[in-house]
């Protein structure tokens, strides 16, 4: 079991009952947010959704601790622990444990309602994306349009979407030539999901990909200019994709998506030069 899933296991014992997912949801975030430990390492990331800030990488495990039966969900759709998850050992690291402590403390009693008006007042960052336009303390922002690339090597799904909102983008350009991922949220069918429901869109254009093959035991910078070279002299059979995507970055704010951190190592940084010649845009690497 996860550090972070002990930590929501151990939210749960400290508030000794049944706990809306809202609740629960922001308490996580609390502790993120509030308190020296943050969490612990890796814990989760969150994003503006609709009530607020939100984990969807959270959210699935919590629905996996659900399955493993440590968690149940009542006739009232709250949350709370079953025996098995009352009498698991949840040992945590340094300050974790007086931090939830303080945060089921101090925010323990409140309603869903009053720790989303909480929230709201004191991140209003992520109130973009409330349900209630009204309650918006602060406008999305729009970037101006150009060739963004950014890639999510060591982030979770929502601290790359997070990233991806705070940048002003609007459209999500995979150019994975097999959008495939064992972490969660990078595999192309939940990433295009968890974007719609963000309002970004997804557009995934293979073809403009390194097939997985051809990446296979890179170990130097030369090694990596190597196969960037000969990924370069093929872009001109793609270039009906190429002109689509530029097309896409001129209509509204969008990202090259793949999944090195440092551009240097990835293939994006060599389409987007190549964007360049067809659309007069500039390349700013988000990271």
């Amino acid at each position: 079991m996860l550090n972070r899933q002990k930590a929501v296991l151990l939210l749960l014992r400290q508030a000794g009952r049944a706990v809306s997912p809202i609740q629960l949801m922001k308490w996580a975030f609390l502790l993120a947010n509030e308190t020296p430990s943050q969490g612990g390492a890796h814990f989760y990331a969150f994003v503006p959704y609709k009530y607020g800030p939100y984990s969807f990488t959270l959210d699935q495990e919590k629905d996996a601790l659900v399955r493993d039966g440590l968690v149940e969900v009542t006739a009232r759709n709250q949350l709370r622990l079953t025996p098995a998850g009352r009498q698991a050992e949840l040992k945590l690291a340094g300050d974790v444990p007086q931090d939830i402590a303080y945060i089921t403390h101090t925010y323990g009693h409140q309603s869903s309602r009053a720790l989303i008006d909480l929230v709201y007042k004191k991140y209003p960052w992520y109130s973009i994306n409330s349900q209630f336009p009204e309650r918006r303390c602060m406008a999305r922002p729009v970037a101006p349009c150009a060739i963004y690339t950014l890639g999510y090597e060591g982030l979770t799904a929502d601290a790359f979407l997070n990233r991806v909102l705070e940048a002003g983008i609007q459209r999500i350009v995979d150019v994975r030539h097999n959008p495939i991922s064992r972490r969660y949220g990078f595999h192309k069918s939940t990433l295009a999901r968890l974007a719609r429901l963000l309002g970004l869109e997804y557009v995934h254009v293979p073809e403009l990909g390194i097939p997985g093959a051809d990446r296979g035991h890179l170990e130097s910078f030369a090694q990596y200019q190597q196969l960037f070279q000969a990924y370069e002299a093929e872009l001109s059979r793609v270039l009906e994709q190429q002109r689509m995507v530029a097309t896409l970055l001129q209509e509204k704010p969008g990202v090259l998506v793949c999944l090195e951190a440092d551009p240097r190592f990835c293939h994006r940084s060599v389409l987007a030069q190549a964007l360049t010649r067809i659309v007069d845009l500039p390349v700013k690497h988000l990271r």
